[in-house]
């Protein structure tokens, strides 16, 4: 199993677990769904000032969250810590002036 599993589905007995497969499946794709719902809630929280189209899911080390895409050609650092993706690194190229 995972070790992001729950405590308890993690330390069901084997006949249990043999016997409630699809159970377990399941409990552990309702338990991914909810991990899923407060992170698209913790929207709301983190970038209430933020308009939502400017929002990108980006990661950390495989840990997802927001970025206003806005806001974070400002923040070199965040920049630097991200995953690089191919927006990413198109946010990290300095922006030539016009005239």
């Amino acid at each position: 199993m995972v070790k992001n599993t729950p405590f308890l589905i993690r330390n069901l007995p084997e006949e249990k677990k043999a016997d409630s497969k699809t159970e377990i499946n399941y409990i552990h794709k309702i338990y991914t769904l909810q991990k899923d719902l407060e992170f698209y809630k913790s929207l709301f929280i983190t970038h209430n000032n933020s308009a939502v189209f400017n929002l990108r899911i980006k990661t950390i080390n495989g840990e997802r969250l927001w970025v206003d895409k806005i806001k974070a050609f400002t923040d070199y650092e965040l920049l630097k810590k991200l995953d690089k993706d191919e927006e990413v690194l198109d946010w990290m190229k300095p922006i030539p002036c016009e005239r």
